[in-house]
């Protein structure tokens, strides 16, 4: 099939399931298909200074799905796409309501259009009649248009998201909403056995679960509701890691950590991959457990290692924490490991360092510092032994 009988398919498709209409418009936003059947009245109702700068700069930039939320509520997907045929295309689907939107929000933001008595009830009961989707589902939707869109398979980190300053919360007529609890349960079990078994194939399994149901509403802000979201999955995870094998202090201590991530985050994007990040290192950490043959003690010592690897951590340090002499800890952790202690704070630090660099403004003099590297040419020197090219090389490949 072409693009555009992947994309007729794609509508067909979702309109099995929701009322969801989708817009193709070229460089300048001018409309070039819409099956929607109201195009003309919410093509007025759209801000379009607002849709223009934003899509415009987005594009420009980008071809991942970018998520849009603005008043009274309403939410739309956009993707563009560049294309020796076409052009550039950006493609939108919506809109929808990812929660009731009272009416009185609907009717404030007639009120200050130009529309007649007639057309703003017209619009009023066309938005009454949009479809109600979690976010999840809209995620969902938002990569399947961009694989029938491009052919590539992208995960939900990968989604951009810009809101509008949200609305005041307002008092009105809410329509009634229908939840899948037992979708939300059924999900949320999955990923709490994928997590206590150290399932490495999370993320293909995760892909296939149907995320029907919905947590319930904890805030009328979209990224708070995705921020308590974040932090029920983590406390759901963390439990699931000890009972995989985790040490309490290990998982307590994580989530402190990504608690604190999450509180950080200024973006739902941002939340996107603390979620991700948080779930993989649990499911990691049991991993390393499950199919690692050490014994308590090196297990005790090896977490405590990873916990402090940025610290100034020491045979003598650590094996007082743990409450061993420092030659057994030393031969044992050899034994097992096939490492020395030394060579295996090295290997960690190491292996923590990308991070530093991709996801912080810190200077490689600072990563190596941080590292507790005797120097930044040392640091440099190791570096390139593992990964092929110096610090600042890999992070201007980034």
């Amino acid at each position: 099939m072409d693009l555009n009988e992947r994309i007729s398919l794609f509508e067909e498709m979702v309109l099995c399931c929701h009322d969801l209409y989708l817009w193709t418009f070229d460089a300048e936003l001018n409309l070039i298909s819409c099956n929607c059947p109201e195009a003309e009245l919410i093509t007025r109702l759209a801000d379009h200074d607002a849709w223009r700068n934003t899509l415009r700069s987005y594009a420009e930039k980008h071809t991942k799905p970018i998520i849009m939320s603005g008043k009274p509520g309403l939410t739309w997907i956009a993707i563009p796409h560049l294309s020796e045929a076409s052009g550039m295309r950006i493609y939108i689907l919506g809109p929808v309501a990812t929660d009731d939107i009272p009416s009185s929000s609907v009717n404030a933001m007639l009120r200050k259009t130009e529309l007649s008595a007639a057309l703003k009830e017209r619009a009023s009961r066309f938005i009454a009649s949009l479809p109600i989707i979690t976010l999840n589902r809209l995620f969902e939707y938002a990569i399947m248009l961009y694989f029938c869109i491009t052919g590539e398979r992208i995960l939900v980190s990968d989604l951009h998201y810009e809101e509008s300053e949200p609305s005041a919360p307002a008092s009105g007529q809410r329509r009634p909403k229908k939840t899948d609890v037992h979708g939300t349960y059924a999900m949320e079990q999955e990923m709490v056995r994928m997590v206590r078994e150290g399932n490495l194939d999370y993320q293909k399994q995760l892909s296939r679960l149907a995320v029907s149901g919905n947590i319930g509403k904890l805030s009328d802000n979209p990224e708070r509701q995705m921020k308590n979201v974040a932090l029920v999955c983590i406390v759901l995870f963390s439990r699931a890691a000890i009972e995989g094998g985790v040490s309490p202090e290990v998982a307590m201590t994580l989530t402190d950590h990504y608690f604190q991530s999450v509180e950080a985050c200024r973006s739902i994007q941002e939340l996107q991959q603390i979620t991700h990040t948080m779930q993989d290192d649990f499911v990691q950490r049991v991993h390393k457990i499950r199919t690692r043959s050490l014994s308590r003690p090196i297990q005790e010592c090896c977490d405590y290692l990873d916990l402090h690897i940025d610290g100034d951590v020491t045979l003598r340090q650590t094996a007082q924490h743990l409450g061993y002499s420092e030659y057994y800890l030393s031969h044992k952790f050899r034994e097992e490991t096939g490492k020395s202690f030394r060579d295996y704070v090295m290997q960690r630090r190491l292996a923590k360092a990308p991070d530093l660099l991709r996801n912080s403004a810190l200077t490689v003099k600072d990563v190596a510092e941080m590292l507790h590297f005797c120097s930044q040419s040392y640091f440099a020197e190791q570096f390139k032994a593992v990964y092929g090219m110096s610090p600042s090389k890999w992070r201007e490949a980034q």
